[in-house]
């Protein structure tokens, strides 16, 4: 099995892009597009990196318009979540409930068909970026998570991506796209370095229970103990619509939650990408996202 990726779901630096309407949102040519040495090591040697102003104005406004559309039309993994979420809750829609959270994952074959409007973010420079920043000749597109917070909603509690996932390998990374500013007290936490950890025993976010026939992974360290003690250092970043952090997958990273009650919605948009090394791993039990070999 050669790709963790579906085939229909994979899409390569040397595809087509496709037309855009506006000049400034054009993809740049990934032979034109340079991130810095320093952004480069600091992705390697910490994790993450902050690059500011990657999407501009006219593709946030793009981006906040597909998001809209992806609100509109959940998809059957789409998760709504409030401080009250039970397992009975989880999935229902948005629309008749005032959630604290939404997250939904798309997949590039199924937003041909449900929410086109997702398929040229595909496309955009993130790729060619994130592929600079592993050291990656290509990459291939895994799926988009999109997630919204409102006031008051829960936190994240610390948690590695790969884990929930049936892929596998050092060049599997984001690109975390903001859509609407985001103070630092409300931003994403990541634990320098941690991404050379090893791999730990994902949890269920709704009630923290641990996923089912996942006992090969040992138990997450207790993160708030070494932070206090000084044994690891968390990094976050006050971010502005259009920023990204790209980060590897096996980052340690958790969130305080939307600390403003009445605060304004928080938009953010996850590509997800693998590159040479990524490859399908049938994890035993459960996983959290849908992944299919390529029969190839």
């Amino acid at each position: 099995m050669s790709v963790g990726f579906a085939p229909a779901m994979v899409v390569r630096l040397s595809c087509r892009h496709l037309a855009r309407s506006k000049a400034s949102m054009a993809p740049t040519p990934a032979a034109n597009l340079r991130v810095s040495s320093q952004q480069v090591q600091a992705y390697r040697e910490n994790g993450v990196v902050h690059l500011p102003q990657l999407f501009g104005p006219d593709w946030v406004q793009y981006l906040r318009e597909a998001f809209g559309q992806g609100m509109q039309r959940p998809g059957k993994y789409a998760e709504f979540i409030s401080k009250d979420s039970t397992w009975e809750t989880l999935f229902e829609n948005a629309q008749r409930k005032n959630v604290g959270m939404f997250q939904d994952q798309v997949f590039y074959e199924e937003a041909v068909e449900r929410l086109p409007d997702w398929v040229p973010v595909f496309h955009s420079h993130a790729a060619a970026v994130i592929a600079q920043l592993m050291g990656s000749a290509t990459v291939s597109f895994f799926y988009l998570h999109a997630i919204l917070k409102r006031g008051g909603s829960t936190a994240i509690p610390w948690h590695q991506d790969l884990p929930y996932w049936k892929v596998d390998g050092k060049q599997i990374g984001s690109v975390w796209i903001a859509l609407d500013d985001m103070p630092l007290a409300a931003s994403v936490r990541y634990v320098q370095g941690s991404h050379a950890w090893g791999l730990f025993r994902p949890r269920h976010f709704v009630d923290h229970s641990p996923y089912a026939g996942r006992d090969e992974l040992p138990e997450l360290p207790d993160v708030e103990t070494m932070l206090r003690a000084g044994e690891a250092n968390a990094l976050s970043f006050e971010v502005k619509a259009g920023d990204a952090l790209c980060f590897d997958s096996r980052i340690v990273h958790g969130s305080p939650g939307h600390p403003e009650a009445d605060g304004p919605e928080q938009r953010r948009v996850a590509l997800r990408f693998g590159g040479d090394d990524a490859i399908y791993c049938d994890r035993a039990g459960e996983t959290a996202i849908p992944t299919f070999a390529d029969p190839a």
